[in-house]
């Protein structure tokens, strides 16, 4: 039986009289993508369908297999407690007629909630009089409430495609073969379709099935674990990842890495319930493919687990991972082994068939990018009049501009390769070995197969791969934003949302800047047709890069919400520039310059509120008082420093001038010199002067003013 340890809810019955309740979906072959989520919704639906229904517990759990989804909620209180419930009904002009006498309204009303005339009383508000049902507390045996309860979990449960299996509504992701809801020994009737609960479980799989009578939940376990089914999918995942480590290592290997990082554990575990392990073996010629190619034809075809020496380098062997122990488990392997030659075989023509002719060969003017932005080539082509910029903004070299040339001229070419169209995902890998093998620089094929990162937690590392990154995802970005399609909600299809937290991920690895109009005005250029003049589109973008600022994963101390949001106010125009404010006032967190800095801002951006300063500069002839003298003789003297500090990003320690500089001469300003006074020509000049201050900082740095300075401030 599944272990684990959980808090236990408040409870108002006994242990004595509460059962364990079991409930399980057994289903055809759920797909392995679909499983994970529907495990994790089971048991957060139990939960809340659980409170909601007044029923005490002691923990919910979920399990799941390609067969079955299964939900144990243990010590489940065998009577629902239903507090006293108050319903407004129908006012009281609708509830009685002329006589007093109760109208149909009431009665329909007092029909559909279960209560009669003596239970309800006239209650005035603001709108006028109204009835109230009053329902007393009253408790339920759970019986009678689990039957409505756990079919609604089964339509609440949400797939990204479902079925319909018979002549019933109910929809789900497979067709329903049987269920089983057992309250302690007790079988509850639970009708899904044509389907009614019993005690009857299968197991042997789709090959042998068998049934089996389950007579309580602490036995259905039982009865699962002498079949060999792991109904737990943390259980099932480890012995499978313990299962390849041990015959890796019998054949003096280990796994190969990627095999992990790129899904296929959890794929596999989604694929079995017992979880059997045997090894095979592959012709050794083609340890002659690429790595890549090598992996990726076992993981997507066959699902198997490449074995590596410890040095690193592939070996010719596998581990396949079996849904039950079969009777001739020679004859599985001898088949596993034949289907991967076969596929490694295809690969290896693949790769001859591509490289008849060179890459850069490729026509791209056939690949679509989309209807309205035209095909891949003409991406490129965009992509290629931003060079120029970024290329200035990073302070290449000219050998190091035209080699970023040459990469964006290849990067797209792999795409018409007959590799990449069986591997998808295979893009970029593919130019980089392609492009390497038409003896293009080492650092021309890196950036081939870098600049679709950031991916599955791999950044691209050469300056080149991460100049192209950013030119990729921006042109993706400039193009899609052009056409009027943005992300909503959780609707991305085009992966905007992923393609603008790249650029964010890139500039930080890179460390270098990136004004946000330096690539804008090109791409327009060079887009021209699509672009419509819509001056808009770059404004929108720096913004819209800007708020992934808010989910980016920053190093810790994390920035807070509210310095981010003063960041912004300052209207950065280079997004890595952006980044490093952030940084380092962050590193000011609770320190007494950045809360002085902030009062500063704060009270003359208060003092500017609601007035319109029509006086550019301050008129030093036209400062009367002393302190105020004073004030601007600190500004004239300190400005230009505080300048040369913003120059070289030293932004702590401009904070920490600023914040010296005007805090306590500030206070002693406010509270001996009024600035709203009657004469315009001196009102003016001192607003100019409070204006002078507040946008020394706020139009350079941030604007503190945001800053909940005064509050605990919550991380990202």
């Amino acid at each position: 039986m599944p272990k684990r340890k959980h808090s236990k809810p408040e409870t108002r019955n006994s242990k004595l009289r509460a059962a364990d309740l079991l409930f399980e979906i057994g289903t055809e072959e759920i797909p392995a993508a679909y499983l994970d989520g529907a495990i994790v919704q089971l048991r957060e639906d139990a939960e809340r369908c659980l409170r909601e229904a007044h029923l005490d517990f002691k923990a919910v759990e979920a399990f799941g297999t390609p067969r079955r989804l299964v939900l144990w909620v243990r010590e489940l209180a065998s009577t629902q407690h239903n507090p006293p419930e108050e319903i407004r009904g129908p006012s009281k002009q609708a509830s009685f007629d002329a006589a007093g006498k109760p109208t149909q309204a009431l009665l329909g009303f007092l029909k559909a909630r279960a209560g009669t005339l003596a239970q309800t009383k006239l209650v005035e508000t603001g709108r006028g009089a109204y009835v109230y049902l009053l329902k007393p507390a009253r408790q339920v045996p759970t019986v009678t409430v689990l039957p409505q309860l756990t079919a609604q979990l089964v339509t609440r449960l949400r797939f990204p495609k479902t079925m319909r299996w018979d002549e019933s509504d109910l929809r789900f992701a497979r067709p329903i073969r049987w269920h089983v809801v057992l309250y302690g020994s007790r079988v509850v009737p639970v009708c899904l379709g044509r389907l009614t609960s019993g005690r009857t479980t299968w197991v042997g799989g789709p090959t042998r099935p068998r049934a089996v009578s389950v007579a309580s939940p602490a036995q259905y376990f039982t009865i699962l674990k002498r079949a060999g089914v792991m109904v737990d999918p943390g259980q099932r995942k480890a012995r499978i990842d313990q299962s390849v480590k041990t015959l890796a290592k019998q054949h003096a290997g280990v796994p190969a890495a990627e095999m992990v990082s790129h899904g296929l554990l959890d794929e596999v575990n989604a694929l079995v319930e017992q979880p059997v392990a045997l090894v095979g073996q592959f012709d050794k010629k083609y340890l002659r493919l690429p790595r890549e190619v090598l992996l990726a034809s076992m993981a997507k075809y066959q699902r198997v687990f490449a074995i590596q020496s410890r040095s690193g380098t592939l070996l010719p062997k596998f581990v396949a991972i079996l849904d039950g122990k079969p009777r001739k488990l020679n004859d599985v392997r001898r088949t596993f082994e034949f289907i991967l030659n076969a596929r490694l075989a295809d690969s290896l023509l693949f790769l001859e068939q591509d490289r008849k002719r060179p890459l850069e060969s490729a026509d791209l003017s056939g690949v679509m990018f989309h209807e309205k932005l035209g095909s891949m080539a003409d991406k490129v082509g965009r992509m290629v009049h931003m060079i120029p910029q970024i290329a200035q903004a990073w302070k290449f070299s000219s050998t190091e501009r035209h080699s970023l040339e040459r990469s964006c001229a290849l990067a797209k070419c792999d795409l018409v390769t007959t590799m990449v169209k069986e591997f998808p995902t295979l893009q970029g890998v593919m130019g980089k070995h392609y492009a390497l093998l038409d003896r293009e620089p080492q650092e021309v094929a890196e950036a081939i197969e870098e600049h679709y990162l950031p991916l599955a937690g791999r950044h691209p590392k050469t300056l080149l791969g991460q100049a192209l990154s950013i030119l990729d995802k921006y042109d993706t970005l400039a193009g899609y934003f052009s056409i009027g399609i943005e992300p909503t909600g959780d609707q991305d299809p085009f992966g905007l949302r992923r393609a603008a937290q790249g650029i964010v991920e890139v500039v930080w690895l890179a460390r270098r800047a990136l004004p946000f109009a330096c690539l804008f005005e090109p791409w327009q250029v060079a887009a021209i047709r699509f672009a419509h003049g819509k001056a808009h589109i770059a404004e929108r973008i720096r913004t819209y890069l800007l708020e992934r600022l808010y989910t980016f994963e920053w190093p810790r101390p994390v920035p807070s919400r509210d310095l981010i949001d003063a960041v912004r106010a300052s209207q950065p125009d280079d997004l890595r520039d952006a980044m490093d404010r952030i940084v380092n006032l962050t590193s000011l967190d609770g320190n007494r310059a950045l809360i002085k800095a902030a009062k500063v801002v704060e009270r003359t951006a208060n003092i500017l509120k609601g007035t319109t300063p029509q006086q550019a500069d301050v008129d030093r002839a036209r400062l009367q008082e002393p302190l105020e003298q004073q004030l601007y003789a600190l500004y004239e003297s300190k400005k230009d420093e505080f300048a040369r500090l913003v120059e070289r990003r030293s932004y702590d320690d401009a904070t920490t001038l600023f914040a010296e500089t005007f805090y306590t001469p500030l206070h002693e300003f406010f509270d001996k010199v009024m600035v709203n006074v009657p004469d315009e020509a001196l009102r003016q000049n001192r607003l100019a002067l409070m204006k002078a201050i507040n946008v020394l900082y706020t139009d350079r740095i941030a604007d503190l003013s945001k800053l909940a300075i005064l509050q605990p401030r919550q991380t990202l």
